[in-house]
């Protein structure tokens, strides 16, 4: 039977017999992509590789055959049960113009695979549209500030930026201690994407 990611997540460690303090429970590697074209941020590309446990949950739960892999009917299968739910979260993504937050779009594009080594991986696009400028600064970060999932930026090419119709882009990492969160304990890192006509 389908759950919702969130519902399957508790249920399962529940029965793990995991303390309800252990935190996190869930792991995912993040990845953002972003095209500006003159000057306008068109949205953000999100991908999302889990860990090994939690892709055995989304398999389990959604490929009844045990074949392994991703058809059309299992990717819709994961959007339903263990995606969508999660506009409740705002899908973990979390976006600043210079100080002021800005809603989070509903994502489009959805898609998962499955690699050969059985890690699951959410691809979605978030069309958030900004427009730039040399002095603004678009933030984004994706987290949960329950704490439930650890999420972190990917080592290598964590970003990917492609400028179209000129100008230069460039991103940063920094901690914004204004959104801490568990108790003070955990600091979300937000990348700075900076983008000048020059």
């Amino acid at each position: 039977m389908r759950r919702f990611f969130w519902g399957l997540a508790v249920v399962w460690f529940a029965a793990s017999a995991v303390p309800a303090a252990a935190h996190p429970h869930v792991w995912i590697d993040v990845k953002a992509e972003i095209t500006i074209s003159n000057g306008i941020l068109e949205g953000v590309w999100a991908t999302w590789t889990f860990d090994d446990m939690f892709s055995s949950l989304i398999m389990q739960d959604n490929d009844p055959s045990g074949a392994g892999k991703i058809t059309a009917s299992i990717n819709a299968s994961i959007q339903r049960s263990y995606f969508d739910y999660l506009r409740n979260y705002d899908y973990f993504s979390h976006f600043q113009v210079n100080s002021k937050t800005i809603p989070t779009p509903a994502p489009k594009k959805f898609r998962a695979t499955i690699s050969s080594g059985g890690r699951v991986t959410y691809h979605f696009f978030l069309p958030v549209k900004v427009r730039l400028d040399a002095k603004t600064i678009f933030h984004v970060s994706f987290y949960d500030d329950t704490f439930f999932t650890a999420m972190s930026f990917i080592k290598k090419q964590p970003i990917v930026i492609t400028v179209t119709d000129g100008g230069s882009a460039s991103y940063t990492f920094a901690p914004d201690k204004s959104k801490t969160y568990y108790g003070g304990s955990v600091t979300p890192i937000f990348a700075l994407i900076r983008w000048s006509p020059q």
